[in-house]
């Protein structure tokens, strides 16, 4: 899955010249963390709503809130921008908010925004992949690194005239082993647990059912 199936095309943008008002009245009307700054076209920067907090003077002050009319959003806006491509896939969108501990990452193609991605949006995507919201079971069988497993899993899920609703393989485990995560679009799973485990293969999830 890539980026531009995820993204947020329709953008609420501010400029560099808008009052800290201005934008922390957009944020909170349009319920958005981030705002992107554009500047004749261009993406310079981005503000939070944690940036806008803190500009904010406490409800006590009163007299202090002609602050937010003075503060421009140029004051106050992170310009060293981390950004994606439309084209990127969303593996490395994720691993990019992870490492860099964001919460979102604006999208941009030949120089112009074109959209903005959430941690939200990312996880909304990985639940779809892993097709959480259909019904079915859920299997973690163990095997070597080596090719040919996981077409053997899928060849005993077919004959069994199962769905497999989604696939995902771990990384290689010290030893030389994977775990292979499958779910499986049938709520009694356990012939399918009986031939994985007579065709070689470890099922460690679930353990209830191995051998019955």
């Amino acid at each position: 899955m890539l980026v531009e199936d995820i993204m947020i095309r329709q953008v609420h943008v501010v400029g560099p010249e808008t009052t800290v008002l201005e934008a922390l009245t957009l944020a909170e009307r349009m319920r958005v963390r981030h705002l992107p700054v554009v500047d004749d076209g261009r993406l310079i920067g981005i503000i939070s709503d944690r940036d806008l907090r803190d500009v904010k003077p406490s409800i006590m002050e009163i007299d202090d809130l002609a602050i937010l009319s003075s503060t421009r959003v140029k004051d106050i806006v992170h310009t060293a921008l981390i950004t994606v491509h439309p084209l990127d896939a969303i593996e490395d969108a994720a691993k990019m908010l992870y490492d860099h501990r964001i919460g979102c990452l604006p999208v941009v193609q030949a120089g112009k925004l074109v959209g903005i991605i959430t941690t939200t949006d990312l996880l909304h995507a990985i639940v779809d992949m892993m097709g959480m919201g259909q019904p079915g079971s859920y299997l973690e069988i163990e095997v070597p690194d080596r090719p040919g497993a996981l077409f053997d899993l899928a060849t005993i899920v077919k004959a069994h005239g199962v769905n497999i609703i989604s696939i995902f393989v771990n990384p290689a485990r010290q030893g030389g082993r994977r775990v292979i995560s499958l779910r499986i679009a049938t709520f009694d799973p356990r012939q399918i647990i009986q031939e994985i485990g007579e065709a070689g293969y470890a099922v460690v999830f679930p353990i209830a059912l191995k051998g019955e």
